[in-house]
């Protein structure tokens, strides 16, 4: 087993959940809905930074976002507070060994010094900074998370951005509830929105649509 310990915070039903493995075989039990599934999928993104086997990035949704975290932030904004805005964090800790080198620093929310990745879904203040103020200067509009405004970052425990080739674990999540009629007509039409539309474009258009 590669992967010594998982740290999630405010994805799906798992706000925040510190687990470690076993070495060889590992074998996760609970009721239904209490986040078994979500714990795979959690590890898969930050592994292969994918959701529905398409680029994470392509796939926000603000349903992503736990559900008291989400209640949390609103119930705030109304309250005429100027909250954080909610971020997804997982961290995966790998085994230290030197297949893993490349990866390896103190760039983890326990600052230890050791192999692993690091995945958010946060702010794009870079970008829509302005944006995201003026959305919520009315706190009775907001119902949900603006993702729209939300990017995904990547990187070792290094600091370095990282990618699908330099991460050495090969993962597969196999799936079959993810099994759809849908998707390929799903995936025609978000390519179409990715090849023509620009950036503040797709955002306006992602707004509208909500």
């Amino acid at each position: 087993m590669a992967i010594e310990k998982v740290i999630i915070k405010n994805y799906r039903a798992l706000k925040n959940v510190q687990i470690s493995f076993q070495d060889k075989i590992n074998v996760i039990v609970g009721n239904n809905e209490a986040g078994k599934s979500t714990l795979f999928e959690a590890i898969n993104l930050a592994l292969r930074r994918q959701l529905n086997k398409r680029d994470a990035q392509s796939e926000l949704h603000p349903y992503l976002f736990n559900k008291s975290t989400v209640e949390d932030y609103i119930s705030n904004l109304k309250e005429g507070n100027k909250p954080e805005p909610p971020k997804i964090e997982i961290e995966l800790y790998l085994k230290d060994v030197d297949r893993f080198a490349g990866i390896k620093g103190t760039n983890n929310s326990l600052n230890q010094n050791v192999p692993g990745v690091f995945l958010s879904i946060h702010l794009d203040e870079e970008n829509f900074s302005d944006e995201y103020k003026e959305y919520c200067s009315d706190a009775e509009r907001i119902k949900f998370i603006p993702i729209e405004f939300y990017k995904v970052s990547w990187k070792g425990f290094c600091g370095n951005d990282v990618s699908w080739r330099s991460i050495p674990i090969k993962s597969s999540l196999i799936d079959t509830a993810s099994i759809s009629n849908t998707y390929s007509a799903n995936k025609y039409i978000l390519e179409l929105i990715r090849d023509f539309l620009e950036k503040k474009e797709k955002v306006s258009l992602a707004l509208s649509y909500r």
